[in-house]
């Protein structure tokens, strides 16, 4: 890594158990924090050195990260974090001003747009803060900063007339004008990869089926506005798309340069624009592009001529937040979409061999543990390939955050804001154990079915496959808090009895004689 860097950037350390809130093993689950790496591009090409320190893959505590800003002497740090992990950027932003107080610090990302005063006003180790896409105010304040002789003071005289910006002026915090979004996504660089350990990023057991594995945004912003999702709150509803031909060109590129075998689009809603995806779709089909890609979709927006071109391209797999198995509690988050929707969705990737994840909320506005229920039996009629369950939680800059009083009560404490928690609880249920008890009852009624179980297994098509559902497996049993002493004394005598021993023998007979 460089030294002396205009800006060095920080993603803040978190623990893969911190994350799920359960002891969930080495499944994965870490893919490249591609928002730094695209502002991190951005700079380089406008003449900025740049360097990144990715604390999460790396596996660094708060003073190891604070050991190696230190070592790299940079002229600024810029922190981006998500809700969850924002605490471990404060952390380390206030051992730097202890420390190293003339390094201007810089926050960013997720939390810091939708809480930008509160952020500022609230943690002086920062001494300002992008909000929203920071290609272009991240280049005018490090492009100002340097003007300034790295002076953090004479910066600050500055900084009035730079959009995007919070920051301080004596005891009142200043919050700049917004600045637009970037329209013509084909006009930024690709990401810096280079700057990133890529060898060492992997997905979730169940988001991959080729290694390696890159992650990829073509797409800004997402038209829909579910009271749940801070998504529009940080990249607006007005969509902005890559070309297609940019699209493929990246492709190109990290096949080239990476090695890259499948590709992870974490674009919030691929397939808006359908056009957009046929024209993508020809495009990789034309290039012969050797590539398996996965993306996230709603069940509103797909077709069977949609999917059926998706999947000759390489899709194999679809995100879908289905949410719930009950229309009332849809209709309460702004969903937006019906059973029969999910229901139609599902079954046209079934039929077009489109494998599926579905996304189910436990503790939604309105609900009780017997309409959990009612979801729960809804995800297992469905059968999707995998499900997650995971427990609302109002983001800040989400409506549900705003109105969260009419629905329920809610702790403050951000470190649980990842999705796992129970840190919102409605009016329906007891209390948080309450909600972690559904929670872990519907990982195990989903995923610990004889009917799923065998299903999985006769999915498997290659060694590579094994390895990776044991860490599945694993992962689901951290979930379900069932111990795996416990899973073979509860559930294995329901496996015998649907013949699930004669399935895995023939099975891996199979492997070992592919001719048979």
């Amino acid at each position: 890594m460089r030294k002396n860097v205009d800006l060095l950037f920080v993603y803040p350390p978190i623990s893969v158990h911190e994350r799920y809130a359960s002891n969930v093993g080495n499944a994965g689950g870490n893919l490249a924090p591609i928002g730094i790496a695209q502002v991190a591009a951005f700079l380089r090409e406008k003449g900025f050195t740049v360097d990144i320190i990715d604390a999460v893959i790396e596996g660094y505590t708060v003073d190891e990260t604070m050991e190696k800003i230190l070592e790299l002497e940079p002229r600024a740090v810029g922190f981006s974090a998500l809700t969850s992990n924002f605490y471990r950027a404060v952390a380390v932003a206030r051992e730097m001003k202890k420390k190293v107080p003339h390094i201007l610090t810089i926050m960013g990302g997720h939390h810091a747009t939708l809480m930008p005063k509160e952020v500022i006003e609230e943690n002086s180790c920062f001494d300002v803060l992008v909000r929203g896409e920071g290609e272009e105010t991240a280049a005018e304040l490090i492009g100002k900063y340097k003007n300034a002789g790295y002076d953090i003071n004479k910066l600050l005289t500055k900084c009035k007339d730079i959009k995007g910006l919070c920051f301080r002026e004596g005891n009142e915090v200043i919050l700049n004008d917004p600045r637009p979004p970037i329209e013509d996504l084909d006009s930024l660089p690709f990401p810096a990869r280079d700057l990133l350990p890529m060898d060492k990023y992997i997905p979730l057991p169940n988001q991959y089926k080729r290694k390696p594995v890159v992650n990829m945004v073509v797409i800004r912003g997402c038209a829909f506005n579910c009271s749940f999702c801070s998504a529009t709150a940080v990249f607006g509803r007005a969509m902005r798309w890559s070309s297609p031909k940019r699209a493929v060109a990246e492709i190109k590129h990290v096949i080239k340069e990476y090695g890259a075998r499948e590709i992870s689009f974490w674009d919030d809603m691929m397939t808006a624009n359908k056009q957009w995806i046929h024209d993508f779709s020809d495009l990789i089909i034309k290039e012969k592009l050797d590539i398996t890609w996965t993306c996230y979709a709603r069940v509103n927006t797909v077709d069977y001529e949609l999917l059926k071109h998706m999947k000759d391209a390489g899709c194999w797999n679809i995100f879908f937040g289905y949410e719930s198995g009950v229309q009332e509690l849809l209709n309460n988050i702004d969903k937006r979409i019906t059973l029969k929707q999910a229901e139609v969705a599902t079954a046209l990737c079934k039929q077009v061999g489109i494998e599926i994840r579905a996304a189910f909320m436990i503790a939604l506005p309105g609900e009780t543990p017997e309409l959990a229920q009612k979801t729960i039996d809804f995800a297992k009629k469905l059968n999707p390939d995998y499900a997650q369950f995971s427990v609302t939680t109002p983001y800040p800059g989400t409506r549900l955050y705003d109105e969260v009083d009419k629905y329920g009560t809610m702790t403050k404490d951000f470190s649980e804001f990842h999705g796992w928690s129970a840190v919102f609880i409605p009016w329906g249920y007891k209390n948080s154990e309450e909600i972690e008890a559904v929670k872990r009852s519907a990982m195990r009624q989903f995923y610990l079915r004889p009917k799923y179980i065998l299903g999985r297994i006769k999915a498997i098509t290659s060694f590579e496959d094994i390895p990776r559902y044991w860490k599945g497996f694993i992962f689901v049993l951290g979930f379900s808090k069932v111990s795996f002493l416990s899973f073979l004394k509860e559930d294995i005598l329901g496996f015998s009895k649907t013949g699930f021993f004669k399935i895995f023998k023939r099975k891996t007979k199979l492997q070992t004689n592919p001719g048979q």
